[in-house]
């Protein structure tokens, strides 16, 4: 019995041992987390690793932006849809235990051959279960009729997936991580990397750049910059490529951090460059950041902007010297600094290092012509100049010339002047500054403000004064602004590129095939609409920040003669004024800050002036001394000012008015002798008269309204009688010159307050519309007759005018976004619908006797159109804009009307009419 017992207790215990002994090798099969980056080989150029596979498939599958935008391009498109097929093998693994993808997911871009680019890619798997499950998968995957190839190397067993065409995929399982690429030797490659101890982690600089990655972001991204250059020059044609494949010394390896959104992809993180290396980076190495102003210069049409900003310049070229003489380059730098000077007599080297401040920069402008400028920032502009006159002189002398020769002169208008000089070298600032700058001409330079900038072409630095002068710059511009929300004010380095404006210029970089795809996808291209990279100096390391803004609206700048911007942006139609001396208009505006400002044909502000408040009404001029020259005669809430053309009050300006302006002033000179009568609505209800001195007229005797005033004072004159009108909310005024009511109607009305009398002289009578919008004919024998044309609100604007030159008036009702005309006797001539509301009372332009056409603003849209009396838009129409505006000559024998009106961007826009 003992026996029994005995025996069944061993058994047991037996089994006991065999049952754990199976569960101890089962958790042995437990892979421990292995580095993936430890199975990368060490070469390889472009690593990314994504914490979460599944939340990076979810992530794209869900932005409706970017990357959505990005899928349109083939290779790209690739790329979404194997994420999408590793998804749907993950979930048909096992119905009851589905295949996680909630794991890292690393992927290292590796050189093969002369032009290959292959992809190895990484995921961890927890033990030998989910391999096995992985596997059997992939061979359920691919059906019975294709067979899974495998072959033993080094221990492993590395698998093949067939495919048509002969592609294939290959992969294997090694301590814990799922390989697989297209091409078997990287796959092998991989296998040898993790039986080795020299794991890409210990490369020079890897391991500082790796501490500083961040979390929570969608992706870090490793670049080696000793091998990732060769992999840049295979989209790149052959003069770049053949450059940048042999560049192997920038830096040695970068980390950014990349988050993805619907509108913005930001990349941020650090370079490590050896100092004992030389590496290109080094050059911001112990050099402190700058703020970067140049951009308040440079037009705002430049499509890519370099700028590299040294707070010491002297250290950039010890540094850069160093650079150059590891390089093998000195002896060729140093010949051309010494060839320069043989031809000039003057070192250029120590020329520009010593007048440079802060900033050097290249930018590229759209157009047709290639416009690439060399921007300096200097510390004096007249030192500057003498310093680089003096090897133009003496290069002059040689030629047996004077500088004159070398000199031209660019006129922007009668007062200012700018010096263009011709310099005896083409190709300085990449002579100095390197490569960088090839193509970038040095032909001719000028200097604007502290800045001297070279250009190839008199014409080409001719538009970059003028946008420049103007206020055109890069600055003013509003998604430059927005963008630089993402970017720090200091750098060491700083290239933007606005896509839309930069196709040709990045374009001339590209092999046929990439240009090709670019061009058949430049709606897309276009909508990625800047590019910003920022690098700055951070102790021992360099801190990058990219941004790359997607906007799938985009917005066309308005084609302008030119633009001149205000400080903000002003509601009101532009006044044109007479300049008295050249007979040219000029244009007089008011921002929303008080400020009043007058602009010269070209463009250019003489002057701005800050007043009490804003202008109630018009701006009128006078010739207050009777000389021929003219004033500016206007009113705001509380006084009456008068301003000469300089900006300067006249004598005794401002007046102080009795009460508070509610309407803008009326000037009457009813014998044509410059003794004018200034009329002013006011708060208390009364109207007031003003000689030009601001004195009280004392024969002007009119009773106080009976109700606010809502509308400017009119004048008519018929049959040789003066009519002094207006209206109050509920009755109008008919008076003679001295106050005394001269027509009394025997039927009364409201007047609609945005609306003025029209006089109609052929039937001896004025009209105006109501608050209904009726019309309302008034004699002056105070009859009334009342027509309705159609039905109206309270707001509509009403324009009395003969638009088809029959000598009778056209009526034109404007409200909500209608415009209606109709003839005298009430037959429809027009019904015009817009997409918004229409924000001001039409304009009539009468361009001939026969060429006359209505404006209209929509404000809303920004647009502003110019129709016939058909509703057809005039050529070109419509524009952008979102004031008022005015047409007219600029100068005395113009061919072109030119059009001035305000934008939301804070510019006084100037277009020419054909």
């Amino acid at each position: 019995m003992l026996r029994k017992i005995l025996i069944s207790f061993f058994i047991v215990l037996l089994l006991t041992i065999i049952v754990l002994s199976y569960l101890y090798l089962q958790k042995q099969k437990e892979y421990k987390g292995v580095d993936p980056f430890s199975a990368i080989p060490v070469n390889s150029e472009l690593i990314v690793q994504f914490e979460s596979l599944e939340q990076l498939i979810q992530k794209l599958d869900n932005n409706t932006g970017a990357w959505q935008e990005l899928s349109n391009f083939d290779a790209l498109a690739k790329i979404n849809n194997n994420l999408q097929f590793i998804d749907s093998l993950a979930s048909n693994i096992d119905l009851d235990h589905q295949f996680s993808l909630d794991r890292s997911f690393t992927l290292a871009s590796h050189l093969q051959g002369k032009n290959d680019i292959e992809y190895l890619y990484i995921l961890p798997i927890l033990d030998y279960l989910e391999e096995k499950k992985l596997r059997t998968a992939v061979s359920n995957w691919i059906g019975p009729d294709l067979t899974l190839g495998e072959r033993n190397y080094q221990n492993t067993s590395l698998y093949t997936i067939p495919f048509a065409n002969n592609n294939e995929i290959h992969f294997a399982f090694s301590k814990g991580l799922f390989l697989a690429s297209r091409s078997m030797l990287l796959l092998e490659s991989s296998v040898r990397q993790l039986s080795t101890d020299n794991s890409i982690s210990k490369s020079k600089g890897f391991e500082q750049i790796k501490r500083t990655i961040g979390k929570n972001v969608d992706a870090n991204i490793f670049l080696n910059l000793k091998t990732f250059p060769k992999q840049v020059s295979f989209s790149l044609n052959q003069k770049f490529s053949k450059f940048i494949r042999n560049y192997t010394n920038i830096g040695n390896w970068t980390e950014l951090d990349l988050s993805f959104r619907n509108r913005i992809i930001l990349m941020n993180g650090f370079t490590y460059s050896d100092p004992n290396q030389g590496n290109l980076m080094n050059l911001f190495l112990q050099q402190e950041p700058v703020k970067m102003e140049m951009e308040s210069v440079l037009p705002a049409n430049i499509g890519v902007l370099a700028v590299l900003g040294m707070d010491d310049p002297l250290l950039h070229k010890g540094k850069y010297r160093k650079f150059l003489d590891q390089m093998g380059k000195l002896s060729d730098y140093q010949k051309d600094i010494n060839n320069l000077k043989k031809k000039t007599g003057e070192d250029f080297e120590e020329i520009f290092f010593s007048i440079i401040y802060k900033e050097i920069g290249l930018a590229f402008a759209e157009g047709n012509a290639d416009k690439r400028f060399t921007v300096v920032r200097t510390k004096s502009a007249s030192i500057a100049k003498d310093k680089m006159l003096k090897p133009i002189i003496n290069y002059a002398k040689k030629k047996k010339r004077t500088l004159s020769y070398y000199k031209r002169t660019y006129q922007l208008d009668s007062e200012t002047l700018f010096e263009i000089y011709r310099l005896p070298d083409d190709r300085l600032p990449e002579k100095l500054f390197g490569s960088f700058f090839t193509d970038a001409s040095s032909a001719y330079f000028t200097f604007i403000n502290n800045y001297m900038v070279m250009g190839p072409s008199i014409n080409a630095l001719s538009e970059f004064i003028k946008e420049s002068v103007l206020g055109k710059t890069l600055d003013s511009n509003q998604n430059y602004q927005e963008n630089k929300e993402f970017l720090s004010n200091k750098a060491n380095f700083f290239l933007y590129t606005s896509t839309p404006k930069a196709n040709r210029f990045i374009a001339s970089f590209l092999n046929t095939e990439l240009q090709s795809v670019i061009q058949n996808h430049k709606e897309s291209v276009n909508k990625f609409q800047a590019v910003g990279l920022q690098l700055s100096s951070n102790r021992n390391l360099i801190y990058n920040n990219l941004f790359i803004e997607y906007d799938p609206v985009l917005e066309m700048a308005p084609q302008t003669d030119w633009e001149s911007r205000l400080d903000t942006c002003f509601r009101h139609k532009p006044y044109l004024v007479k300049n008295h001396y050249t007979k040219e208009n000029e244009i007089f505006v008011q921002d929303i800050n008080k400020q009043i400002y007058l602009v010269n044909p070209s463009g250019r502000i003489l002057w701005k002036k800050t007043l009490d408040s804003q202008i109630v009404g018009k701006v009128e001029q006078i010739d207050f001394f009777k000389n021929n020259k003219l004033q500016y005669l206007f009113a705001t809430r509380k006084h009456l000012h008068l301003i000469d053309r300089n900006g300067n009050y006249v004598k005794n300006y401002p007046i102080r008015l009795k009460a508070e302006a509610t309407r803008g002033i009326s000037i009457f000179d009813y014998d044509k002798n410059k003794n004018y009568r200034i009329f002013i609505p006011c708060k208390d209800q009364r109207i007031y008269a003003y000689s030009k001195e601001g004195k009280i007229i004392t024969g002007w005797h009119a009773k106080r309204a009976e109700n606010p005033i809502t509308c400017e004072v009119q004048h008519f004159r018929v049959g040789g009688k003066d009519y002094i009108v207006y209206a109050d909310k509920y009755r109008i005024y008919i008076l003679n010159r001295r106050g005394a009511e001269r027509v009394k109607l025997k039927k009364q009305f409201s007047k609609s307050e945005k609306n003025p009398f029209y006089l109609e002289k052929q039937h001896n009578r004025m009209l105006a519309s109501d608050t209904n919008g009726n019309i309302h004919y008034i004699y002056f024998n105070g009859k009334v007759e009342t027509k309705s044309f159609t039905q109206l609100s309270e707001a509509h604007f009403f324009v009395a005018s003969d638009m088809n030159a029959d000598g009778r008036n056209e009526y034109l009702f404007a409200d909500y976004n209608f415009l209606k005309i109709f003839d005298s006797n009430g037959n429809q001539k027009l019904e015009k619908k817009f997409d918004s509301g229409i924000s001001y009372r039409p304009n009539v332009y009468k361009f001939s006797r026969r060429k006359i056409e209505i404006g209209i603003c929509v404000e809303n849209e920004n647009k502003i159109y110019l129709i016939d009396l058909k509703g057809n838009n005039h050529s070109g129409f419509p524009l952008k804009g979102n004031t008022e505006f005015s047409i007219g000559f600029a100068k005395p024998g113009d061919k072109s009307f030119n059009l001035y009106v305000g934008d939301s961007r804070n510019f006084l826009l100037n277009y020419s009419v054909h």
